[in-house]
């Protein structure tokens, strides 16, 4: 079976490779191009486990396809990510889902730590109904887990990779002796070879809202059956959603509350009964993470007035110079060869060069005027560092957010250095946000920041110390140059 594939390649004729957006113990997922509809969607690979013979195979692509048209079962469902078509391909089966513009809960604990309150209340209502109707097609999820729950761009929250999923009633894709699910997220009767219920994704969601408001899971990561074997630890940030977690992380599967029942548990009076679906969505929190702390104050470098002087007059005279040289050249041809020279009746070469050369001079003498100019008296080249982001001024202007940068770095040169930022793959093949921002962006999602030829190494520094301060996990170094 071929597991190796790249981007750019073409995966059952229709699909287009783009990047990789997560790797799991069941497979790779991709950002993917349907040539077909001319459309994103996210394409899964399932691994299949252990060495198995070309019958054996046959079967559990077979039944993994099967699974796939499980979860496509509830397409309809707005927190629930759709998955549209299962196919194979080169010995393994692929499921082509819905795109989703965002990042995963885990993504979002990772970078921000724990959550507000009211925020893992939102995930927590549209995972509960994400669940609530799977269970009620008799489908189990099985690995539910803050990789699995996506925050999307515009706000909705929705449950993704139901590919392992399956119906009770169907052959499983994975040996019955084997324990299906994350480290840390599976249920105690899962870790005592029971099949797998609805109860025990109610116990994994527990355990993924109990990390996403406490910043840290409810049993010790060291031990992979403390769940079986210790109790949760006492929320201390749950606030109101102490009772839900406590109820849904109950050792037994009768212990724990069903998903419609933990709808009940924490929206109180509402009504939960109603014919039709809402579309659950996530507001984000007007907070600063606390990975981008707003300690410490907003760092403005600005570049030598002289410096920046000569480089712009520089450029717009070398400019210019080559404008009306040109220029020179060809009305001195047309003098020339119209025999009404500057002197008399000089020939077309003589006539090519007396032009060229005035219009030359006269061209680098205005730049030099009008680089000067803008220079003196408009704004100077700056590179200012804050909470919000890099801002640029000067020939260059440009605000990048921190939340459109991948990572941020220091290039040195002698005696000066140059910030350099890696966008986000989404922003560098979002056309609408590079005609927003022109500067030179390479294959890499590279950007070179220049403030007049570079920052000095002497104020390097207050650089360094406010990307430290503002820029979090964005920055990772140095503290200091050598």
């Amino acid at each position: 079976m071929g597991d190796t594939v790249r981007a750019g390649e073409v995966i059952g004729r229709r699909y287009t490779l783009i990047r990789t957006l997560g790797t799991g113990g069941f497979g790779q997922v991709w950002h993917a191009r349907d040539e077909g509809l001319n459309v994103d969607v996210a394409l899964k690979q399932v691994r299949l486990p252990g060495p198995v013979t070309p019958a054996e195979q046959r079967q559990r692509i077979a039944r993994a396809v099967r699974e796939a048209q499980h979860a496509a079962q509830l397409r309809d469902h707005p927190n629930i990510v759709t998955v549209h078509d299962a196919f194979e391909y080169d010995g393994s089966p692929w499921i082509v889902m819905q795109y989703v513009d965002g990042h995963s809960l885990a993504d979002e604990l990772r970078q921000h730590g724990r959550r507000p309150i009211d925020q893992v209340t939102r995930i927590a209502e549209a995972v509960l109904s994400a669940l609530d109707a799977a269970h009620k097609a008799d489908i189990v999820h099985r690995d539910v887990k803050p990789a699995n729950v996506l925050l999307a761009a515009d706000g909705q929250v929705l449950l993704t990779d139901f590919g392992i999923a399956v119906a009770p009633t169907d052959v499983r894709l994975t040996a019955a002796s084997m324990v299906i699910g994350s480290p840390g997220y599976v249920a105690p009767e899962r870790l005592q070879g029971a099949e797998p219920g609805s109860a025990a994704d109610l116990f994994a969601l527990g355990v993924t809202l109990y990390e996403a408001v406490e910043g840290e899971p409810p049993f010790a990561r060291q031990n992979p059956v403390a769940a079986l074997t210790e109790e949760p630890r006492p929320p201390v940030h749950a606030g109101r959603l102490g009772s839900l977690l406590l109820s849904l992380l109950e050792k037994t599967p009768a212990g724990r509350p069903d998903a419609a029942a933990a709808r009940v548990l924490f929206r109180g009076d509402r009504d939960t009964s109603g014919t039709a679906t809402k579309v659950i969505t996530m507001e984000r929190p007007p907070e600063k993470p606390p990975e981008r702390p707003v300690s410490g104050e907003s760092a403005t470098i600005t570049s030598d007035r002289m410096a920046t002087v000569k480089t712009r007059s520089t450029k717009v005279a070398d400019f210019l110079c080559q404008l009306f040289g040109w220029l020179g050249v060809a009305v001195g041809l047309m003098a020339g060869l119209s025999g009404k020279g500057l002197i008399g009746g000089e020939g077309v070469f003589v006539s090519c060069l007396i032009f060229c050369s005035a219009g030359a001079i006269g061209g680098y003498f205005c730049g030099w005027v009008l680089g000067a100019w803008d220079a003196l008296f408009g704004e100077l080249d700056s590179l200012t560092v804050s909470p919000s982001g890099l801002t640029v001024t000067g020939e260059l202007a440009d605000v990048y957010k921190w939340d459109d940068l991948k990572n941020v770095r220091l290039g040195r040169s002698g005696g000066r250095v140059t910030v350099v930022v890696t966008v986000r793959p989404e922003r560098v093949s979002d056309t609408e946000w590079r005609r927003k921002h022109p500067a030179k962006i390479d294959k890499a999602g590279t950007i070179k920041i220049f403030v007049g030829r570079g920052i000095p190494a002497s104020e390097a520094g207050r650089v360094m110390t406010a990307l430290s301060n503002h820029a979090g996990t964005l920055y990772r170094g140095p503290s200091s140059l050598p």
